[in-house]
């Protein structure tokens, strides 16, 4: 009998969500043992000078609240029967990914909290495991400039969002700003993008390497071996 896996998965935003479901219902789809749960917050936040000392008000920024939800989380997952981690996936956007990674492994570290948990940095923004999958793009959006899409190198950064929306809106990024009223237009436009591509993808076969970083890890911890 397979072990009973239990995943809690933290997200900055709500298009991160969206994509993130798409993924995780396809890699389940053929696993009855493993059950995941998603949080999206509102924006990304700063992470605490003082992971201790973390408020107990909720922010709904990812990092802000951070420490208070790894410590909550783990003190309710750590009784539970079977394996148990906390998945931590954000944007770098213009930090450097190496030292915010080392920040966020120091702040889990002060928190000395018991249930593993991983952090999956998407380079520069979650777009980026879009632009991954040529193929479900074409398949979302047939209309799609395939030429613009051939010269965006994987993973750079290069103002990611705004370059899948000169791939796949009508008119581009230009379009899409003078459409746009406020950021919540292009908001919907990141979450209809994550809805619409993120069916049609195949988790095996992404050329994002911050994407493929993630899947490595929650095969591994899965005890999955492709």
């Amino acid at each position: 009998m397979e072990e009973y896996t239990y995943i809690e998965i933290l997200i900055e935003d709500k298009s991160g969500g969206i994509l993130v479901k798409q993924i995780m219902d396809q890699y389940v789809m053929d696993k009855q043992n493993i059950t995941y749960r998603i949080h999206s917050f509102k924006g990304i936040g700063k992470i605490p000078p003082k992971a201790k000392k973390m408020s107990q008000v909720k922010s709904q920024r990812l990092l802000t609240d951070l420490p208070m939800y790894l410590k909550g989380m783990s003190l309710s997952l750590e009784n539970m029967p079977g394996k148990k981690a906390i998945f931590v996936i954000l944007d770098s956007d213009d930090e450097d990914c190496a030292i915010l990674k080392k920040r966020l492994v120091l702040m889990y570290q002060e928190l000395g909290i018991k249930v593993q948990v991983f952090f999956c940095i998407a380079i520069e923004e979650m777009e980026a495991w879009l632009l991954g999958d040529s193929e479900a793009i074409f398949e979302a959006y047939p209309m799609a400039k395939r030429q613009l899409l051939q010269k965006y190198a994987q993973d750079s950064v290069t103002g990611t969002w705004e370059c899948l929306a000169d791939i796949v809106y009508k008119g581009g990024l230009q379009s899409l700003k003078k459409n746009s009223s406020s950021y919540y237009e292009i908001g919907m436009f990141k979450c209809e993008c994550a809805q619409n591509i993120g069916r049609f993808m195949n988790i095996r076969k992404n050329a994002s390497p911050s994407f493929n970083f993630f899947l490595s890890k929650l095969d591994s911890f899965c005890g999955i071996d492709v």
